[in-house]
């Protein structure tokens, strides 16, 4: 048989190929695995200069919400001084591990606005608006949410005003917009 006997030689190089790859600490490897792709029959090809993969499917059309359909889908919504890590799969039940809420800050401190989304299976163009106690905006965040592919019941997500920007003593107001929807007026007090 030709195709076993050529096997077991791309086995035999490949295995001393592995012992001269462990005695070089590894500059070999790239060799190894062109052997072990030419020996399977699979066609090599490099990742340098290889092109970008396509995204699966596209990014879904915003969904169009009317404004009891939007102040609907708000979970929650709160300040915190400890935002949770990216990617972190929250509880609100047992193991609880939502961040504390907190509702005074002082001046020159970060504060995170902290809000969940029920799942929609859509995406959802959000939008928040940092108000100062002049009553101006000081900062605003278009934050997109694509649910489309989470399969959890709700979605969380964070906004971030950064100490530089936190300069003024007094009633601060963040206010959540979906879908262009005013959803939430949310007063914080920031002391000097």
């Amino acid at each position: 048989m030709p195709g076993a006997a050529s096997a077991s030689v791309g086995w035999t190089q490949t295995r001393m190929t592995v012992s001269t790859w462990a005695a070089t600490g590894g500059r070999r490897l790239g060799k190894i695995l062109r052997l072990v792709y030419t020996c399977c029959d699979v066609p090599f090809q490099s990742r340098r200069g290889s092109k970008p993969r396509p995204p699966r499917r596209p990014t879904p059309a915003a969904l169009t919400l009317s404004g009891i359909e939007a102040a609907s889908l708000v979970k929650f919504a709160y300040f915190t001084d400890t935002a949770p890590a990216p990617g972190t799969l929250l509880f609100t039940a047992f193991r609880r591990n939502m961040p504390p809420g907190v509702t005074e800050f002082t001046v020159r401190n970060p504060v995170t606005f902290f809000y969940g989304i029920q799942q929609t299976g859509g995406l959802l163009n959000i939008q928040v608006r940092w108000i100062n106690p002049d009553g101006m905006v000081t900062r605003t965040s278009d934050l997109p949410m694509d649910q489309s592919q989470e399969g959890a019941l709700w979605t969380w997500q964070v906004d971030r005003l950064e100490k530089r920007d936190l300069t003024q003593a007094g009633v601060w107001v963040v206010e959540l917009l979906i879908s262009g929807h005013r959803v939430g007026r949310y007063p914080l007090l920031v002391r000097a």
